[in-house]
């Protein structure tokens, strides 16, 4: 049961979005770190994360039971019920706002508005609109944001970049994976993009977000938030994700989204140990 109750919180998006909220901290706290705001920021972000992940969850079961990769789900096998789902979730909620509490005004808001746009919009366009994918990466970029507050109590250039950088690395992350479980989201009626337009039409898309995600990621440099040693960083995972998304462009469909699912993962969390490093190398 308690493997039932951790999965529900969707832990590879919690831990990634916590990543990303560690690096906007450490990058605004230029390493001089108060320790119990980092605890508040983190701690608070990854509980709000969770909470939203199982609301999420108890809003889509009836379009997991539909779907092969998602059909035995604790919600929909009813291992968790409704119910307790709903309690887990507003006590995760409670526990994460109350932690942003003690940051400041901005970050608590862009929490607030991370969570609405989560649950709320995403939920209704993923399940209404091709652009679904798009509102679920604006929500999913505002955690480095709001560990770039927390620090500095207003929003900057570097902080817009930070919004840039996510949302142009989850666009191809999720547009990938919609290609390779096309078939599970056709299924459930979700108007993914390589459902609505085609394969061709989301490989299209996935490299075009790719090469902008290689002209945001150095801009921390360009308005000098960061060093040259970040630049070179962020030039490499993102321009290597350009030339393995060409080098492969002709092959298979399928077999090209999972590369560019695979390579995103690590690119990730480059750009996340650049960001993060980034004072330290000025």
């Amino acid at each position: 049961m308690v493997r039932e109750y951790y999965q529900l919180i969707k832990p590879g998006i919690m831990y990634s979005n916590a990543i990303a909220a560690l690096a906007g901290f450490l990058l605004a706290s230029q390493w001089n770190i108060d320790w119990l705001l980092l605890l508040v920021t983190i701690a608070g972000v990854m509980f709000v994360i969770a909470s939203a992940c199982v609301c999420n969850n108890y809003i889509d079961r009836g379009i997991d039971v539909r779907m092969k990769r998602t059909k035995k789900r604790a919600l929909v096998s009813g291992v968790i019920s409704g119910t307790n789902a709903i309690v887990y979730c507003i006590v995760l909620g409670l526990i994460g706002f109350l932690l942003l509490s003690f940051t400041n005004a901005l970050t608590f808001g862009l929490g607030v508005t991370a969570y609405i746009l989560y649950v709320v919009v995403y939920g209704y366009f993923k399940r209404t609109s091709v652009y679904g994918t798009l509102v679920g990466s604006v929500s999913g970029a505002l955690p480095p944001v709001a560990g770039y507050t927390a620090v500095t109590g207003s929003i900057d250039l570097a902080a817009v970049v930070l919004f840039l950088i996510l949302t142009a690395w989850q666009m191809p992350h999720f547009y990938a994976i919609a290609m390779f479980r096309r078939d599970d989201y056709a299924a459930a009626k979700i108007p993914v993009l390589p459902v609505v337009r085609g394969m061709k039409a989301a490989k299209r898309e996935i490299f075009a977000y790719i090469v902008l995600l290689a002209v945001v990621a150095p801009l921390l440099t360009v308005f000098g938030y960061a060093g040259i040693v970040y630049a070179i960083i962020a030039v490499t995972a993102a321009g290597g994700w350009v030339v393995l998304a060409i080098r492969n462009y002709s092959m298979d469909d399928v077999a090209w989204a999972r590369k560019m699912f695979f390579y995103s993962l690590g690119c990730l969390l480059v750009l996340c140990f650049a960001v993060a490093t980034a004072p330290v190398f000025v």
